[in-house]
């Protein structure tokens, strides 16, 4: 059953992706951001509501304290935004495209793939698998397989990125998948996980310029050593926090098998 509904998921999300590029292009969205935005709006739409309907995964977007945190730091965050919209301002349009496109990204692909997918992978090892020993091979297979998942998201670049861009970006992606599924196991939530997910994507977002063509990888050898470089990165700081054995998701999704 788990299985079926992580296909079920992917099958949800994949539709949606290559629906609504020709629905939106029929009301007069070309592509171009705006597009991306609208597609990736309906897609966490989508992915809402078959979680709600279907899978029926409890997704934790936030910590527990989230408004005592946000009282405790509301003046750092504030001045945040105003450092950084005076640090952009000759750009401004451009930075605000670029954070509300890769923020929406972010926010879409984290509850699909680590809130719906890892932890629904996730939960059924730690309902198979009692010995601690084999939780942990366990959970590290999940974190495997939803990263697996994820990267092969990526490969439906091929339709309008060069072969060698999006090679690198599966490479990286696996990674990246990694890091994403042990910042959601140490932190409970998947809030860090976005941060960290919408850090990126906007950095690219806005150093490529959200309307100009995505920067080309010139051949396999320096796609394979991109990819293999930023692999290593992600995999080597997942690895550091995942040796804390602060694996708070692990002790809630347990908690919640011995109540249900």
């Amino acid at each position: 059953m788990p299985f079926i509904k992580v296909a079920i998921t992917v099958a949800c999300y994949l539709i949606t992706l290559f629906l609504m590029p020709p629905l939106t292009a029929v009301f007069g969205m070309h592509a171009g951001p705006v597009q991306v935005i609208v597609t990736e709006s309906l897609m966490l739409l989508a992915v809402l509501i078959l979680n709600r309907l279907y899978i029926k995964q409890h997704i934790r977007l936030l910590p527990t304290n989230t408004m005592s945190e946000l009282r405790k730091n509301g003046v750092p965050l504030e001045l945040t935004i105003i450092v950084l919209l005076i640090f952009f301002r000759n750009h401004l349009n451009q930075f605000l495209i670029s954070l509300l496109l890769s923020l929406i990204v972010a926010i879409t692909e984290e509850y699909t793939f680590r809130g719906i997918i890892f932890t629904t992978l996730l939960s059924r090892c730690l309902k198979q698998f009692t010995t601690m020993r084999a939780t942990i091979a366990a959970m590290i297979a999940a974190m495997i397989a939803a990263a697996l998942i994820f990267a092969a998201m990526h490969l439906t670049n091929l339709l309008s990125q060069p072969v060698w861009s999006v090679f690198c970006q599966v490479l990286y992606v696996i990674g990246l998948g990694l890091l994403l599924a042990a910042i959601y196991l140490t932190t409970g939530n998947l809030l860090g996980a976005i941060g960290v997910h919408w850090l990126i994507d906007f950095s690219s977002f806005y150093s490529q310029g959200v309307n100009s063509a995505p920067s080309v990888i010139n051949g396999p050898v320096e796609a394979l050593l991109k990819g293999l470089f930023l692999d290593a990165l992600f995999i080597g700081i997942a690895t550091f926090i995942l040796i804390s054995k602060r694996w708070k998701l692990l002790h809630i999704l347990d908690n919640e098998n011995k109540i249900g």
